[in-house]
């Protein structure tokens, strides 16, 4: 053996079997970045009537494949902010699906008896209101056209005002609770935009953190714009409510002139992307944004599938910009 000739074994060679910490860290952020992504790919879509439920599931493309979802209200009902459909909607609904081969989408039926009254409050029912509710929701139920498997599920919101405060509505927790019951453990609930006036009646954040945290004691999500108005000038209220709920795990859906134009607007009034990603990483539910992409044809709205487009665009590019960026 030639005592003379040098070892091989210094760090340097072995140096080669390691990834750089570069690329240590580039891995792991795609590995993050991949599941994070799709957290905010989840779209909700109202539509009036079934005749607009294919075009708006395949205006969204491949990209969003799987994570686009529909609440289905009655036909030329948009001018009331959306009323219960009736039986054969929902059957015409499903079978179009099926037949375009989207039989997977998952869709919630809402439960609203009228719309705003010419005067006084909406969201406070009568009991004859309150009974057609139930009935509704149960005869929807009990049909056996929604699915568990599917995700499908109901959206109704119902007020009262404050046993303390007249000006200041609250959740009417027992007969949200009642519905809640009646709907049962295998189909989702969702608290509508009734929220956005018990956030904005409410005294403080304290008053209306109350509801919020009620709400996720029945195991619904809520629909909220942050208050009165649009949900991107309410961004401030919103990140609040992401707080919240991205702590304890409840669905959150901003809803409230959610487009293409002000998404950019929201999204950073909400901390930006990469806050959202954070603080939803660890949990099931992203947060999932609300739009009807509506215009209207003839004194009807129909789905819009131009400012689908611009949208499905708009939030791709806020996606992988984010993605880039961190």
């Amino acid at each position: 053996m030639d005592l003379n000739v040098k070892s091989d074994s210094s760090p340097k060679h072995y140096r080669l079997f390691w990834p750089r910490i570069p690329e240590l860290l580039l891995l792991q952020s795609e590995r993050l970045i991949a599941p994070l992504r799709t957290k905010m790919s989840t779209i909700e879509i109202p539509i009036f009537g079934p005749r607009d439920g294919i075009e708006a599931v395949r205006a969204f493309g491949a990209d969003f494949s799987g994570n686009i979802r529909l609440e289905l209200n009655r036909a030329d009902s948009y001018g009331q902010g959306g009323l219960t459909p009736v039986k054969w909607e929902v059957e015409q609904l499903l079978r179009s699906l099926y037949h375009a081969g989207l039989g997977n989408t998952s869709f919630s039926v809402m439960i609203r008896p009228r719309g705003p009254p010419q005067y006084g409050t909406d969201f406070l029912y009568s009991d004859d209101e309150f009974e057609t509710m139930k009935k509704t929701l149960l005869d929807f139920k009990e049909s056996q056209l929604m699915s568990k498997a599917r995700g499908d599920g109901f959206v109704f919101g119902i007020l009262k005002r404050s046993d303390s405060d007249a000006t200041r509505l609250v959740v009417d927790r027992e007969r949200t609770a009642e519905l809640r019951r009646l709907a049962g453990p295998d189909f989702k609930c969702v608290f509508h935009r009734a929220f956005d006036l018990v956030i904005s009646t409410a005294g403080n954040d304290k008053e209306w953190e109350e509801e919020l945290e009620w709400l996720d004691t029945q195991k619904m999500a809520v629909l909220t714009s942050g208050g009165l108005g649009n949900a991107d000038d309410n961004a401030g209220v919103l990140l609040k409510v992401l707080r919240k709920t991205s702590w304890t795990g409840q669905e959150l859906i901003v809803g409230g002139g959610v487009r293409w134009e002000n998404l950019e607007k929201l999204l950073s009034g909400m901390g930006g992307l990469a806050q959202i990603y954070a603080r939803t990483a660890f949990r099931a539910v992203g947060m999932v944004l609300h739009s009807s992409f509506t215009k209207t044809v003839d004194g009807i709205a129909v789905f819009d599938s131009n400012e689908a487009q611009k949208f499905t665009t708009t939030l791709g590019m806020l996606i992988r910009t984010t993605a880039y960026d961190n």
